[in-house]
């Protein structure tokens, strides 16, 4: 026989933040438990870890602030502690603040840190809740598959609310395209359109040299010119190191020829790629949206988008982020209640005027105030058609450190891209083996 629950009990469990205690004591699902929001005169205190420069600081205050219309009595403290190590340092400072007995709620992160926070055992899974809460299904519905694919734990449960995803696609100077009579590039480019317009686009010599391309030279920004020719880093699955793919050394030798065989683009090392597109001293560059809040901010607008060029497939790179609830939470409800407004489109409204990144949601990324800059602003969220994660497994920081290290050595010619991927292969396969081990642990 069920029990009957009292608002006393659901304060009692609910504040204490068992959710499974609750579930349990009522023989009912875990998100059915929670299916009635909290009381609005409730008083509680969250701590959300969270990510992002100023914008983003903004963004989240107003969305807070709407929260509070609401539940007036319930504090949030919205921490930013930035991490010198990348994602990896900051994944690290939030298991560490967790295991230390540090309240922590909500907790904000890129798909570079995700999985490794799900393979600690550190949040909740959600798939409950959103079947029993109409409003998270609307931003599933709402999201592109793909996002969620790439958040989604190995173990086919779902520990994430999409939050905002960015992707890597070229950014081109329109007045230098015109200039140059190439006027706008066809969305299905290929990587040898691509070089004949850089090199029609790289003029001058020494320091007045204008280079068609700057290089983005970071592991996120270059994934693209692997996926384009089907291959990656690693494995399908994430598990092994593909650097002795035959398709990555054409990929590699294909970047390092556009520094040291055609002259298009700088050497990496030290470029201030931003700068130098903005100056118009490079053509083309590659970013997602982020760098569109400096172009606005800077007023900026003879810039435009186009589709990654293929070689053999048109694809390109993404990074989704996403709200997650960790099983130490103070209060499930309402630490879901603050990621409906944090996902909500008043948020994304907010948050399009900065240009930092695109939403989750359909229908802000394709909306008036999105559209309105670049023209083709459209490809961002065509590009989810086509697509691939950048590859996250639990050991991100490592596996990454390894293959730009590397690849470091192969721009400067210290190593050819043959020795270079070899070594890089040997290394990242034996940290993958330990991967494997530690997981299996």
């Amino acid at each position: 026989m069920s029990k009957r629950i009292t608002r006393r009990d659901f304060l009692r469990y609910t504040g204490m933040g068992s959710a499974a205690a609750f579930a349990s004591a009522y023989g009912m699902p875990l998100g059915t438990a929670f299916a009635q929001a909290p009381p609005t005169d409730i008083a509680e205190h969250l701590v959300v870890y969270n990510f992002g420069g100023a914008q983003h600081q903004e963004v989240f205050a107003n969305a807070i602030a709407r929260f509070n219309e609401v539940y007036p009595n319930v504090t949030v403290e919205d921490l930013y502690i930035p991490s010198t190590e990348g994602w990896g340092g900051f994944t690290t400072n939030i298991l560490l603040r967790i295991r230390s007995g540090l309240q922590t709620d909500v907790i904000a992160i890129a798909i570079e840190g995700a999985h490794e926070l799900i393979a600690s055992g550190a949040l909740l899974p959600l798939d409950d809740f959103i079947a029993a809460e109409p409003a998270l299904q609307e931003v599933e519905a709402d999201s592109h598959p793909a996002l969620a694919a790439g958040l989604a734990g190995r173990d086919g449960n779902t520990y994430f609310i999409t939050r905002e995803w960015n992707n890597m696609i070229i950014h081109y100077n329109t007045n230098m395209f015109d200039a140059a009579g190439l006027g706008t590039p066809d969305p299905m480019w290929t990587w040898d359109d691509f070089l004949d317009a850089a090199l029609t686009l790289t003029t001058g010599e020494g320091g007045d040299k204008v280079f068609g391309y700057v290089i983005p030279f970071f592991f996120f920004g270059l994934q693209p010119w692997f996926h384009t020719n089907g291959t990656g880093v690693l494995n399908d699955d994430w598990t092994q190191s593909n650097l002795d793919d035959p398709k990555m050394l054409e990929s590699v030798k294909f970047i390092h020829s556009l520094v040291h065989e055609h002259g298009v683009s700088p050497a990496p090392e030290g470029t201030d790629m931003l700068g130098l597109f903005t100056s118009e001293r490079a053509a083309m560059t590659a970013f997602g949206r982020w760098t569109f809040a400096n172009y606005i901010a800077n007023d900026f607008r003879q810039v435009d988008v186009v589709h990654w060029p293929r070689n053999e497939t048109g694809t390109t790179v993404f990074g989704s982020g996403g709200w997650a609830i960790t099983k130490s939470a103070n209060n499930v409800p309402l630490a879901l209640e603050l990621i409906k407004e944090f996902s909500s489109i008043e948020t994304d409204v907010d948050s399009i005027r900065f240009g930092t990144f695109i939403p989750s949601r359909r229908s802000s990324a394709l909306s008036e105030q999105f559209m309105a800059f670049p023209e083709h602003a459209n490809y961002f969220w065509e590009s989810l058609d086509d697509i691939k994660p950048v590859p996250s497994p639990a050991n991100f920081a490592e596996m990454a450190e390894i293959f730009m290290r590397h690849m470091g050595d192969i721009m400067a010619n210290i190593a050819t891209p043959e020795q270079g991927l070899e070594a890089a292969h040997t290394e990242l396969t034996a940290a993958m083996d330990r991967l494997a081990e530690r997981m299996g642990s």
